[in-house]
């Protein structure tokens, strides 16, 4: 087998950019690595040129599933100091559009994977490995087609997904650790307004433009109410202890703090996204032509919701807000309700003694995911599901996730094959 970092160099350099995909390519490459070394792997086309793999080690029932995702936000190349594309590795760092998220995650796990099948380890427990396409763009064809179309997938005891993951400091030192058991739910929604079309030099009152700018200006006037769930409380409490000033104030009392100091959260996006429902103005659409009034104008919204709210009943509430006959609003997408996975799980127990022995007494979060992964469809059925990348990554790594230059230490990769070998060691043998 080649060393990790030139699979992964490989890996990158097949672009799977989302839209369109292509992750049928992805696949081919993920499979001929699998069953060059004796490990099964079935790849199920879902449409043209998109793809999901399925690969399975040991026999048995209450499988330990390994996710990631194939597929790849688009990359600006001239944003880039190299080509997004190309694997190029500078300074001991694998640079290229998905290292972090997640091909270099998806390539440990291979390794991770073959390492055991190499060393003719027992299993007590099956150890399966599901690349998807599709994540980027809500998982139609990925993760939900999967568990639509592979009754196997629903007889798993518990997941490996992206997310989470070992936190430096400032100093490069360990922070702590953060294990995601839930993400919010994802409640995308449009707005589409109507009215009268006609020449822009001879305004009139039924202008689908101004009938849209006003619903939007009454959505963006209110926002939802801050809420503490027991899982964020919690994650606050427990970084007081680790923070200073100010924000060691706000932790130790994260309710008295969402009452009076609001403000401090409004002002730190990530936190703010923690403590309520939240909705961004993404999409606009109108006219074509300065000179022409368009007889319809659209606008789009990402809306998160806390794990306990129902998508519906949020809805109904903004429709209420913009109470206008003539804009419509309309479900865009997500909607699928991921209650948190327990913390009494063998996975989660495993993930926490091996971060236990390679990072000693350090504090272990359970956390809550303002985004979406692919998490959220096999929380819907009722599998426990766990989002940890073990990777040590600082607060401008972590930056690097959709953005350009976006790279992987060749430490990092090792660190995190090493660590997954560990885990399957600790949870199926």
């Amino acid at each position: 087998m080649k060393e990790p970092e030139k699979l992964l160099q490989e890996y990158l350099k097949i672009n799977t950019s989302n839209p369109p995909g292509e992750e049928e390519k992805a696949a081919n490459f993920l499979k001929d690595l699998l069953s060059q070394e004796g490990i099964p792997a079935k790849v199920y086309k879902v449409a043209p040129g998109r793809a999901n793999l399925l690969a399975k080690l040991g026999n048995g029932d209450e499988a330990f599933l390994m996710m990631h995702h194939m597929d790849v936000v688009p990359a600006e190349r001239d944003k880039w100091e190299v080509d997004p594309f190309s694997g190029e590795i500078i300074d001991n760092y694998i640079y290229g559009r998905g290292a972090l998220d997640t091909k270099g995650f998806g390539i440990a796990q291979v390794c991770a994977l073959l390492r055991v099948k190499k060393e003719g380890i027992s299993l007590k427990r099956p150890v399966w490995l599901l690349a998807t396409c599709d994540e980027e763009t809500g998982g139609r064809l990925g993760a939900r087609w999967c568990l639509e179309n592979l009754e196997d997938l629903k007889k798993v005891a518990f997941v490996l997904n992206e997310g989470g993951g070992i936190i430096l400091n400032e100093r490069g030192n360990v922070h702590h650790c953060e294990i995601s058991v839930a993400q919010k739910v994802v409640a995308q929604f449009g707005l589409k307004a109507k009215g009268e079309g006609g020449h822009g030099s001879m305004p009139h009152r039924n202008n689908a433009c101004e009938k849209l700018v006003r619903a939007i200006g009454k959505i963006l006037s209110y926002k939802e109410p801050p809420r503490l769930i027991e899982l964020v409380e919690n994650y606050f409490k427990s970084l007081a202890p680790l923070s200073e000033g100010e924000e060691r104030r706000i932790f130790s009392d994260p309710q008295k703090a969402v009452r009076e100091q609001e403000e401090f959260f409004l002002l730190r996006p990530h936190f703010n996204a923690l403590i309520r429902n939240t909705y961004t103005l993404t999409v606009l659409k109108a006219g074509q032509k300065v000179n022409v009034i368009p007889s319809e104008a659209v606008a789009y919204f990402d809306a998160r919701l806390l794990p306990d709210e129902d998508p519906k009943a949020f809805l109904e509430r903004i429709k209420a807000l913009v109470d206008d006959p003539d804009v419509e609003l309309f479900p865009y997408g997500g909607g699928e309700l991921s209650p948190p996975s327990p913390l009494e799980t063998p996975l989660y127990e495993a993930l926490c003694e091996v971060i236990r022995k390679k990072e000693g007494d350090v504090l272990i979060l359970p956390s809550l995911i303002p985004g979406a992964t692919d998490s959220r469809f096999f929380r819907s059925k009722g599998i426990p599901c766990y989002d940890f990348s073990p990777f040590r990554l600082s607060q401008e790594e972590m930056r690097l996730i959709h953005n350009q230059n976006e790279r992987l230490s060749l430490e990092n990769l090792y660190f995190a094959i090493d660590f997954l070998y560990e885990l399957i060691l600790e949870l199926a043998t």
